[in-house]
Order: structure tokens, then sequence, then C-alpha cells
């Protein structure tokens, strides 16, 4: 079954602003109000994010890889572009290397209008063609997802000044008989239960976002993103969730199935605050 997201998301956030928010004015969750400052803290804003495939070249390091993303902070990015992420998981050799990156926009529109300006720019040519030899991303088969942050990203405080962090992914899929309405009661759900968090327990930053897919075909109706400063982090989320009384019994597992969670290290490639980050 696959979830209808315009409908969805219709829903959700004017739902979590009964249930969860502070905020006193109403919320269009349609993705014209969204405006391009306001990055990734914009929570009830459906954005676009995109996931690129990447493979490193024979003179892939760190450093190779900072200037890489420097030259390409350089190239004067769109504005409807919201930020950009890199992740990487441990290869064969033990060696972190990039094998995603993700680029959140305004809209779909947007990021297509991006893409048809970047193919066109004889600077962003020149950038592959430079760098190819650290990282090869694939921009032609880049998944599409409609994002939203269904709970404040800060609410367990800034993320991290060095721009590192911990990611895991859970694709998804709704239980027959299982619509919208039965997801976003979950959302609520676990958000009050966020709510009870004694926040001197938890070291370091955590937030959680739930992806869309555009293609409505593929294996998975929705998929979360979860992100922590450190490992740590999640033990602490964790041990809440175990020593919590308001624990909800079967969360989610009632209205969808999901596979294993995949541990992602994290980095910022680019945020629009500070477009000079590194």
């Amino acid at each position: 079954m696959e979830v209808k997201f315009k409908s969805a998301l219709a829903a959700v956030p004017l739902l979590l602003m009964i249930s969860c928010s502070n905020q006193e004015e109403k919320v269009d969750s349609s993705i014209e109000t969204v405006e391009p400052d306001l990055a990734w803290d914009a929570t009830n804003y459906i954005m676009y994010n995109e996931f690129l495939q990447c493979s490193s070249g024979q003179e892939y390091s760190q450093d190779a890889l900072d200037e890489m993303l420097k030259a390409w902070r350089d190239l004067e990015l769109p504005k409807s572009m919201l930020g950009a992420w890199g992740y990487s998981s441990l290869n064969e050799n033990n060696e972190i290397i990039i094998d995603q990156w993700e680029i959140s926009w305004v809209s779909k529109e947007s990021a297509e209008k991006g893409w048809e300006d970047w193919a066109n720019n004889e600077s962003a040519a020149n950038w592959i063609e430079k760098y190819t030899t650290v990282l090869r991303c694939d921009s032609e088969n880049r998944t599409g997802y409609d994002f939203v942050f269904p709970y404040d990203p800060y609410a367990f405080g800034p993320t991290p000044e060095g721009g590192s962090f911990v990611a895991s992914f859970t694709p998804c899929r709704l239980n027959a008989e299982m619509n919208e309405e039965d997801l976003s009661n979950e959302i609520i759900k676990y958000n009050n239960w966020l709510d009870t968090i004694d926040l001197s327990k938890i070291n370091g930053f955590y937030a959680y976002g739930l992806y869309f897919p555009s293609d409505e075909s593929g294996d998975e109706d929705f998929k979360y993103g979860n992100f922590f400063e450190t490992l740590q982090t999640i033990s602490d989320i964790d041990n809440a969730w175990e020593e919590s009384p308001e624990k909800t019994s079967g969360l989610n597992q009632d209205i969808s199935s999901c596979s294993n969670p995949v541990l992602s290290n994290g980095q910022v490639f680019y945020d629009p605050q500070d477009p000079n980050f590194s």
C-alpha cells in the first residue's frame, strides 16, 4: 500500500501542531510556503530531498574531499538549496568512504531547475572533471523524497559544531488496512513520548525526519531518518525508551513493517546559514 504523501502531510503537520507544538500560527503544509532561508530547522514544512549514490576515486582522502567540497560551495549554489550532507559506511578495508550525498531543496521543481542549471554550467563541468578521481556521484539516477521534520529538530540541542553526526535510515511499508491517518497517529504518539524525556540524560543532539518517495512503485512507502550526535546518543535514546513509563507498546509495529536500520557516519556538506562551513 502506497502512502499518498500530499494527503498524508496535509494532516500530519496540523495534528502535530495541536498535540506537540507551541507554535501559535497555523502552518500551511503546501510546499509553496517554504522559504529558502528556512534551512533544515523547518519543522512541519515539506521539503524535497534527493540521494545520490557515490563511489570514491583513487585519490580519495578526507583532505581531498574537504578541498572538493570547498570548491563546490564556491560555485554559488542555488538559494533554493536548503542543505547537503554526506553519508559513509566502513568498506571492506575499514576505510570510511562517502557513499551517499543528500541534497535538500525547497521543492521538486526547484531541484529540477537547479540540476538543469548545473548541466549548463561550465564551472560545474570543470569541477566534476577536476575531482572525478576523488568522488564520483550518480546525479542521473538520484532518488527523490518529500521530507518533513515532524518534531523540532533542535529540541535536544544544537547540531554538532564539527558537522559530524550518526544517521540511521529505516525503510518501511504500511501493513494491510493501514493508511496515512494511522501513520499520523503513530507520529503523534512518538512525539508525545519525546516530550517526556529528561534531556539531562541525553548526551548530544537528536532529531528525526520522515522521507516519502516520489516513486510510489518502489519497495518502501516511507522511511525514517534518525540523526544522532554520537553513538552514545543512540544508546541514551534507547535507554530512555526502555526506562520510560510512558512507553507505547508496539509503537509503529502495528501499522508498518520496517527493515533493520542502516547506520552511517554523517557529515555536513553545505549549510546555507553558514555557506563557508567546512
